[in-house]
């Protein structure tokens, strides 16, 4: 089995550095309109949707891994019930949602370009996470609800 380069920084575990931090020099440094930032701003702040609800809920910062797909937190064996597990995939989409609010409301009469950009690119990765696809959050969600209704279902048919 090949051996994967990892580097660890407190709670944030590096997969492949080398390639990442080359594979985003590249990416940046070809990105002339500047839209690839905007949308690597957009994912880190609905990443921090979700970091900061896990900290509300464990007192404590998780482990992140980063790696050239993005951001994966470990629960390193934390037990959710389905209900939070559904918040915690919930919260990102949500910042991305809210911030696109927000910044329609700000821009409603003297959008820019840059402006909208940022708007398209929170509304594309919330809509994104969105998708039932694992291990995005839409499927994280769906499993929660699905839990939760095949709990009632089971409970409903023991009376």
């Amino acid at each position: 089995m090949k051996h994967r380069d990892t580097r660890r920084a407190g709670p944030l575990v590096f997969r492949d550095p080398v390639l990442l931090c080359g594979a985003l020099y590249v990416l940046l440094y070809f990105d002339a309109s500047g839209f690839l930032r905007l949308g690597l701003l957009a994912a880190f702040l609905h990443e921090w949707g979700h970091i900061l609800l896990y900290c509300a809920f464990f007192h404590r910062f998780p482990v992140i891994e980063v790696t050239m797909t993005g951001f994966c937190m470990r629960l390193c064996g934390n037990a959710l019930s389905p209900g939070r597990r559904f918040w915690l995939a919930a919260a990102g989409p949500a910042v991305n949602f809210l911030l696109a609010s927000l910044w329609a409301l700000r821009l409603g009469r003297n959008m820019t370009i840059r402006g909208s950009a940022f708007l398209a690119a929170n509304l594309l990765t919330g809509g994104f996470n969105l998708l039932p696809i694992p291990p995005l959050d839409g499927a994280q969600m769906a499993a929660c609800l699905y839990a939760v209704w095949n709990s009632h279902k089971n409970l409903a048919g023991n009376d």
